[in-house]
Order: C-alpha cells, then sequence, then structure tokens
C-alpha cells in the first residue's frame, strides 16, 4: 500500500541503469527515479518509497492510457523512454453545461497466502526460539490471525466540469483514507487538480495551465528483509505457544532502568523481536508532499503549421522518519534508541518547444510531423540525520538536538543530485492516400552526466514503414483490414550522474569522506538497437481482429561495475561492455462473439514470449554481479550466455550417480567452492484471456492471466525449516524423516535423514539456496468486475453506476510458497527472491459513481 509498480516492457535491458517504463503525462514527461531501494538482500526493502508517478494521481483524473512499447517512441520522450512509455491523458473541462462527477468506492484486502506452519510440535525447549520439541498434546493454535487484519480503502472523489466556447475549466478533489494488512499501516493522501484552458485570437492561439497537488502520509511501510520485519517474530514464534499475551502486553517496566518500559519477548534475535513492538515502537513514517505545474501555449499559424510551447515543475518533498525506541533489541540499536530523519526534494524542470506541421504534397501525398527542443533539469537535494550506533543521550526523546554525536558519515547536507539533459529532435512522416506511411525520427541528447568525457552528446534515429495492404489491392471479402509494419530504432541512454567526475562529499561534523568510485572519463552512453516486424489483420467485418509483433532489441554500451584492488585506493571501477539481447513475439486475438444486440460479448488473447540473452561482456570481466555478494549463498549475476535475472547459489554434494552425500553425523553436505546456476526468475511465456460481457444495463469483466516457467527462491520458507515451524518439517516428523536418495560416508545408500539435522543443514540464512527454488508458474483469475447503470430519466442526475470488483480472488496454479509476482525491489536486483515479504492480498471492492 502507497508502494511503486514495477513495469517492465519487451524484457530489461540495463545492467545498472533505469529499465522502467517512462511515464508521460499529457505530454510532460515524469521522473521515473523517486525511491530508495534496498542496499543489501538481507537487509530487505527501505521503507521510503511513496510510489511511483501514477500511483500518486487520482484515477478519476486520467481520461486515457497507452502503451508506446517501442524504441521508435524515444524520439520524441528522449533517453527516458528507451524502455518503452506509458502516455497518460488527463481529463479536461468541456463546451457546454457543467456537469458533476462524484465517485465513492470501498475496498477490503486480505492475505491471500499465508505460510504454511506445522501445527503438531511445540517447542525445542522452554529457552529455545526454535520448535523441534515433542509432540503436543492438541493442535497448535493460529497465532496469524492475532497479527493479520483486513485491509481497507476508502477512497471518494469530486470533480467539477464546466466551459464556453473560449474557456473551459475542469477541478477535482480526491481523498484516500486506507489501513493495511499489517497492524498500524495507514495511508492518507489528498489530491487536488485545477485545470483551464482558453482559446483567444479567432482560436488561433490555445493556452493551457493546470495545478496537480497531492499530499500522502503513510505509517509503517511494511518491510520485507530479516531486519525490523514483525513478520519473521509471528512466522517463527514457537508452535503451541500462545502468542496473544505478547500482544496485548508488547512491553513491559524495566526496572533496573527506573521502570522505562522495554520490549517484552523471550526469543529476542538480530532477526525476530515482538511483532506490536516492531509496528508501534520501532515506526516508521513517510510524508510527499508533490507539486506538479504544466502549462502550454499553441498558436495556429495557419492550416498545416503550429508552434506550441510548453513547461512543467514536478516538485516532491519527502521526510521520512525511523524511531526505534529504548528496548529494541541491542544489534540494531543501542540502549537508549535510534533516530533516523531524511528530507529531500527532487525537482524537476521540464521545457520544451515545438514545431508541428501537416503539409499536403499534391494531390496524394500529406507530410506530417516535428520539430522541437527540450531541455529536463532534474535536482535532488536535502538533509539526512542518523544517531546510528551511538544513539540518543536521553532514551525516546527522537529530536537530532538529543543524538549522542552527529555521525560524520550519516548526517549532513545531501550530496546535490543535479542532472541536466538538452534536446533537439524531429519526426516525420510521409503517408501516400492513407495507405502508405514512411516515418523517419532523429534526436540528440546533450547529458551533464557525460562531463569530463569525450562522449558529451548521443544522436540516435528511427525509421518505419507501415503499408495497409487492404487499401493498397482487391483482398477476400473475409478480410476487413490488413496491415503490415516494419521499423528500426536506436536509443541512446544516458548514465547516472557523477560517474566521470566523482565528488568528495562533507558530513556532519564537517569530516571530508572520499569518494570510492573511480572517475570513468572514457564514459560513453549506452545505446540500444532495435528492430520490429508486425501484421494487423480484421476478419468478418472487423469481428475478427489480431495482432502480431516481432521484436529485437540489443543494448551495448552497458555501464558495469567491478571491485578494485586496494591498491588502487577505490573500491568500485566503472566500465562500458555488453551486449544485453530481448527477442520476443506479442501476439493479441480479439473476437466479437455476440455484438450488435442486447446482449454483447467481446472476448481476447494476449499472448508475449521474450527471450533475454546475455550476449557479450568484457573479456577482462566476464560475469558481473547485479545483487548480492560473492561470499553469500546466492547471488543475482550475469555471465555470458545467460539471461538477466540468473540466480547463483549453494547445492548440496551429490556423488557420480546423482546421490546426495550423508556425512559420518546423518548430515547431508554442502558443495564448496563458487556458487552455481539455479534458475531465471522471468517467466518464458505469458498468456492472458479477457472477457466483456453486457445485457442490458449489466456488465461482466473478467481477466484471467498466467506466466508460465522461470524459477523463485524462498528464503522465508528456508529459515521457516530451520526453525522447525514450517509444514515441511512437521510432515517430515510424521513420516519418520525426510526422504531422499542418498549415500553414506561407507558407500551405503541413504534413504531417509532425520528431520532436524536435514532442516537445519539446508536451512536458515545460509541456506543451501537451490533447495529453496520453486516454479515461478502462476495462473490466476486477475480481476473480476460487475456492474449496473441505473436507467435515469428525466432527473437531475444524469448517471448513476454500481461497481463490483475483485482481484486475485482465485489460484488456478501456484507451486511457489509465495505470490512468484511480488518483488522486494522495483530496482533490477532481488527480482524472484522472497525474504520475508508481505504476502500477496485479495481484494474486493464496491464502487459508486455518480453524475450531476
Amino acid at each position: 500500500m502507497g508502494g511503486s509498480a514495477k513495469v517492465v516492457l519487451r524484457g530489461n535491458k540495463s545492467g545498472i541503469g533505469n529499465n522502467q517504463a517512462l511515464y508521460v503525462i499529457d505530454g510532460v514527461p515524469m521522473n521515473n527515479n523517486l525511491t530508495n531501494q534496498p542496499t543489501s538482500a538481507y537487509g530487505g526493502s527501505n521503507a521510503y518509497d511513496g510510489g511511483d508517478p501514477i500511483s500518486n494521481m487520482n484515477p478519476e483524473d486520467i481520461e486515457s492510457i497507452s502503451v508506446l512499447k517501442g524504441a521508435s517512441a524515444a524520439a520524441l520522450y528522449g533517453s527516458q523512454g528507451a524502455n518503452g512509455v506509458i502516455l497518460v491523458t488527463t481529463k479536461s473541462g468541456k463546451t457546454g453545461k457543467a456537469q458533476i462527477n462524484f465517485s465513492s468506492g470501498v475496498n477490503l484486502a486480505q492475505a491471500a497466502y499465508k505460510p504454511e506452519l506445522q501445527d503438531n510440535y511445540g517447542r525445542t525447549n522452554a529457552t529455545s526460539p526454535q520448535s523441534w520439541g515433542d509432540k503436543l498434546s492438541s493442535p497448535a493454535v493460529n497465532n496469524m490471525s492475532s497479527f493479520f487484519q483486513t485491509g481497507q480503502t476508502y477512497t471518494n472523489a469530486l470533480s467539477l466540469s464546466a466551459g464556453t466556447e473560449q474557456l473551459q475549466t475542469y477541478f477535482s478533489y480526491a481523498n484516500t483514507a486506507a489501513t493495511g494488512i499489517e497492524p498500524g499501516n495507514k495511508l492518507g493522501r489528498h489530491n487536488i487538480n485545477f485545470k483551464e484552458t482558453g482559446h483567444f485570437l479567432n482560436n488561433k492561439l490555445t493556452a493551457e495551465a493546470d495545478v496537480n497537488y497531492m499530499t500522502q502520509k503513510i505509517d509503517n511501510t511494511p518491510l520485507s528483509g530479516l531486519y525490523l520485519n514483525p513478520l519473521i517474530g509471528l512466522y517463527l514464534f514457537p508452535r503451541g505457544q500462545d502468542i496473544r499475551p505478547f500482544k496485548n502486553q508488547f512491553e513491559i517496566p524495566d526496572p533496573s532502568r527506573n521502570f522505562l518500559p522495554v520490549q517484552n519477548w523471550t526469543n529476542l534475535e538480530d532477526i525476530q523481536q515482538n511483532p506490536w513492538w516492531i509496528t508501534k515502537r520501532s515506526p516508521n513514517t513517510l510524508n510527499r508532499n508533490r507539486l506538479l505545474l504544466n502549462a502550454s501555449v499553441k498558436y495556429e499559424i495557419n492550416s498545416w503549421l503550429n508552434v506550441q510551447a510548453r513547461g512543467s515543475i514536478d516538485r516532491i518533498n519527502d521526510v521520512y522518519e525511523q524511531k526505534m525506541y529504548a528496548g529494541t533489541y541491542k544489534v540494531l540499536a543501542p540502549a537508549n534508541g535510534v533516530y533516523n530523519y531524511n528530507n529531500a526534494t527532487t525537482t524537476q524542470q521540464y521545457g520544451d518547444l515545438l514545431l508541428n506541421y501537416n503539409i499536403p504534397v499534391g494531390k496524394d501525398f500529406r507530410l506530417t510531423g516535428v520539430l522541437g527542443g527540450s531541455l529536463r533539469d532534474v535536482k535532488t537535494t536535502g538533509v539526512k540525520f542518523n544517531s546510528g550506533q551511538d544513539g540518543l543521550k536521553i532514551a525516546n526523546i527522537f529530536v537530532i538536538q538529543n543524538f549522542n554525536t552527529l555521525n560524520a558519515l550519516n548526517s549532513g547536507t545531501l550530496p546535490e543530485n543535479h542532472g541536466q539533459f538538452q534536446s533537439a529532435f524531429g519526426s516525420a512522416s510521409l503517408s501516400f492516400k492513407e495507405m502508405a506511411y514512411l516515418d523517419v525520427t532523429a534526436r540528440n541528447d546533450w547529458s551533464s552526466n557525460l562531463a569530463y568525457t569525450p562522449n558529451g552528446s548521443y544522436f540516435y534515429p528511427s525509421v518505419g514503414l507501415n503499408l495497409i495492404l487492404s487499401q493498397m489491392m482487391q483482398l477476400p471479402q473475409a478480410i476487413s483490414f490488413l496491415k503490415v509494419r516494419g521499423s528500426y530504432a536506436e536509443v541512446g541512454n544516458s548514465p547516472d550522474p557523477y560517474k566521470s567526475h566523482v565528488a568528495d562529499n562533507t558530513f556532519g561534523v564537517g569530516s571530508a569522506i572520499s569518494n570510492v568510485q573511480a572517475p570513468f572519463t572514457d564514459l560513453k552512453p549506452e545505446k540500444t538497437k532495435s528492430m520490429e516486424f508486425g501484421m494487423e489483420w480484421r476478419f468478418f467485418d472487423n469481428r475478427l481482429t489480431a495482432d502480431v509483433t516481432y521484436y529485437k532489441t540489443n543494448t551495448h554500451n552497458q555501464t558495469l561495475s567491478i571491485q578494485s584492488p586496494q591498491a588502487s585506493f577505490y573500491d568500485l571501477f566503472y566500465f562500458n561492455a555488453g551486449n544485453i539481447q530481448n527477442k520476443g513475439i506479442e501476439a493479441v486475438f480479439r473476437y466479437d462473439v455476440f455484438r450488435g444486440g442486447k446482449f454483447q460479448w467481446n472476448t481476447g488473447v494476449n499472448y508475449s514470449v521474450n527471450d533475454n540473452r546475455i550476449v557479450e561482456l568484457a573479456e577482462t570481466n566476464p560475469e558481473f554481479v547485479l545483487s548480492g555478494a560473492s561470499g553469500a549463498n546466492f547471488v543475482s549475476k550475469f555471465k555470458v550466455g545467460g539471461s538477466f535475472g540468473d540466480i547463483y547459489g549453494t547445492v548440496l554434494q551429490r556423488d557420480e550417480q546423482g546421490r546426495i552425500k550423508i556425512d559420518d553425523k546423518g548430515s547431508p553436505i554442502k558443495q564448496g567452492g563458487d556458487v552455481v546456476y539455479l534458475g531465471n526468475a522471468n517467466p518464458k511465456w505469458q498468456l492472458g484471456w479477457n472477457n466483456n460481457l453486457s445485457y442490458g444495463d449489466f456488465t461482466l469483466s473478467f481477466l484471467i492471466d498466467g506466466k508460465f516457467g522461470g524459477q523463485v527462491m524462498s528464503v522465508t520458507q528456508s529459515v521457516l525449516d530451520q526453525y522447525g515451524v514450517s509444514k515441511a518439517t512437521g510432515d517430515a516428523r510424521d513420516a519418520g524423516g525426510v526422504a531422499i536418495n542418498g549415500v553414506g560416508p561407507d558407500q551405503k545408500a541413504v534413504t531417509s535423514v532425520d528431520p532436524q539435522k536435514w532442516y537445519s543443514t539446508i536451512g536458515g540464512r545460509e541456506a543451501v539456496s537451490g533447495e529453496y527454488m520453486y516454479s515461478a508458474t502462476v495462473v490466476r483469475l486477475r480481476e473480476l468486475s460487475l456492474g449496473y447503470t441505473v436507467p435515469v430519466k428525466n432527473s437531475w442526475m444524469k448517471a448513476l453506476r454500481f461497481s463490483l470488483t475483485g482481484r486475485n480472488l482465485i489460484y488456478f496454479h501456484k507451486k511457489a510458497p509465495y505470490d512468484p509476482e511480488m518483488t522486494m525491489s522495483t530496482a533490477n536486483g532481488l527480482s524472484g527472491v522472497d525474504i520475508f515479504m508481505p504476502p500477496a492480498t485479495r481484494n474486493y471492492g464496491l464502487t459508486l459513481n455518480a453524475t450531476f
């Protein structure tokens, strides 16, 4: 709740760059880099995530959404559009009588899948945090029901639209109040939007301006990872014990500290604490204020030429706080507690000047296109303060003045993150009799991120051809429409700032901190080369349609990093290398089963397959670690011949016959040496089946989709196994052991291993990760919606509609112990790895829409 979505079109292309699609709202590219990402796998996700550009919007303000998947879209939107573009058009005022729209909705969310725990075996002993004890006299209670709750979201929106021929006005306000499935998780958001459009000088001049303001507060964003995560203490709580006393009294007075309230928990460890202590005494809060100002002026010079100027300011202020009270586990916080404060402001200024033309050339040809230039300037400033391990002077007083010391490494003014992009671009489309279209684009970008290098700018062109064969030749009567298309495009992409000339920083009490990255003076921009071919068919008076596309992209000059030798005085060196290839097929088929009558039914199938390959890396560096560390039990890395998202990890030793080796104590033996390939988290192919039915005033729609292939990892399951709380460990004890195909040191066959020895060896944080890979295939009822439009006639109310919706209602197929679609991060790493992530939710909604 309040987090960001991860949207990747046609595969991941960049190793350390951004692979997310670009949001363009009313023609203005948004800033996609809004969230902090986790710095380590086990540390988990940072709560400093207020959502992506579109999630901050009021949905009722959106008029339409379209998706540009091909790289040629980047000619108009710059290198940010190298990964595709999501175009969002917002509502404007309408000419005519004033109209008021009101919508109100409630959405309920419940945990769709929780870990499967064993109910028959209790605590190992009176002081142990694990559950390898004797059989219980009665089944264990369901402790998770004491923690999880039904999430509730209430949204109310009001909009006003009015206008004359000369002036149109649109105003809207929306309020969202929500609670999550974890206690203490809340969201409150207010959206205000005002847009004014005017026509002057005999409608030759059109001016438009809008102001969009959003304020949002999120309390206790659920965290992933092994620390400060309430789910760990909840899931690992010894079986057979009742957790409710620790909920009702999550803190107790400490006589040795003048009866200061401290944590009440019998199983204090670095990874687990009392779940309610974390939600109430280690809270995090994120306040976001976002102001988006847009203005544009367009002047019609004549019937075929106009000039347009646009400008926008997108200012986002995020204030993040985390408090850890005295009594938090000592490894995570000193005796008097910890206070973490971060105040950052990101400002994007954007402006462009466009010359739009639409010129008839003779009788049969028409030339349309645009010439222009743009400037985008992005700057992040702010301050951060972290009391760190020095802690607070006075317990539980969370102000900067109460720091024991001002930590020189973690406190002070944030280093200014500033980048500017200047661009000149143009596009031209030559059409012949509305049956053939030749499209050409070109763009040149100058990026400040390439300062101090010989590559200060980069040029990228595209060319495309569309032929409507049904207009050019006589086809069988069954074929209503036939179009073929092809294109080739190159897209440049600027690297992150401060790679070519890294500055030293000063924090806290004036300590100078030298940079740890070697300056990369030969830095080159990434370049993606893309080609695409497709056909669109319509049959039987447009009743059946088919759209099939083949694409292939190759991204070169990846900016990658490696660990450097100590003698270099740097920790990291950057280099350009690599060729990441994506190729695939997309196909959409739609059919009007019934149309034209009272009962209508449209059905459609959407299919896609993407093959990702690491074609080339540097000869001197044949591997690149994407996330994790070389010494960890799992990493995600690039390797020539592999794919983006490959997971490497540890496995058990096996003999020549594939049998697991067992030592003389009856435990399996881990294989030493380098990590080995375990699988890839990305699906092999995807399929969706959508249906829209209507009968009179009723509508029904449902979407079933599936992702097939791929493998994911669950660290959650490995820790549950180690602690003896998982259903798998209970089943193994019921069966008298873990059935395996093994071999002992005496070369005799071993068919069963003691469950505690087995799971204590393969499970836990340092698990044998190869034993915790699962199929990522999942098929679900993605969405179900039932609507009813109340017939209103001769009334002050123009329209009234009720809708019931559901999401993730049914999982038809799922083998992983969690929803494989969930991700710990919207960055490139950690895809396909579950480390105590919040469970996926099943949602039910009711919405009322009324127009006056």
